[in-house]
């Protein structure tokens, strides 16, 4: 995780994620592509896909994990083609997504049908959650942090997203859904 650096927390997401020799995977929100190389070194054989809408970011994670395919998008507006993914993930962006409905409705349209999306985020009541707030605050950046509950009772009128299970570690908690 990008903040959740322990090994519980990587099991804990990897366990979720399941990330196999054969699937499509994709970063959104992907920063300077850490966690999408990690995906790929696991998954022995996936196709991992990275995507961010800062271009510095984006030139950083084609020069130090090429096998990354990475391109420059928001989350609001996916290059690929409807169900291109087996499994998508988002690791500490969901809060800067500047519209949450429509990035979600991305997602779900470049996830296949039963396809995996793993959600990790910060609790805003976290002592990381307030340092977030505080951070945000200071620099301008946005920061739509939610707890679990909120997130999933959001996420429970979606169409074509289900929640599958949740889990909490430390100050961070991820939500796995499928695409129906």
């Amino acid at each position: 995780m990008k903040s959740a650096d322990s090994s519980r927390a990587w099991g804990l997401f990897l366990s979720m994620l399941s990330p196999a020799s054969g699937d499509r995977i994709l970063d959104v929100g992907a920063g300077r592509g850490t966690i999408a190389a990690r995906v790929l070194e696991a998954s022995k054989g996936a196709e991992v896909f990275a995507v961010d809408p800062n271009e510095k970011r984006v030139a950083s994670i084609t020069r130090n994990f090429p096998a990354v395919r990475s391109h420059v998008a928001a989350a609001e507006a996916l290059p690929f083609p409807d169900a291109n993914f087996d499994k998508v993930y988002t690791t500490m962006t969901l809060h800067h997504f500047a519209d949450m409905e429509r990035s979600l409705r991305e997602i779900s349209r470049v996830l296949r049908g039963g396809g995996t999306f793993i959600i990790v985020e910060v609790d805003p009541h976290s002592a990381k959650g307030r340092l977030f707030r505080l951070f945000g605050g200071l620099t301008g950046e946005r920061m739509n942090l939610m707890t679990v509950k909120e997130l999933t009772d959001r996420l429970g009128s979606s169409a074509t997203l289900k929640v599958t299970r949740t889990a909490v570690h430390s100050s961070d908690y991820l939500v796995q859904l499928m695409r129906v």
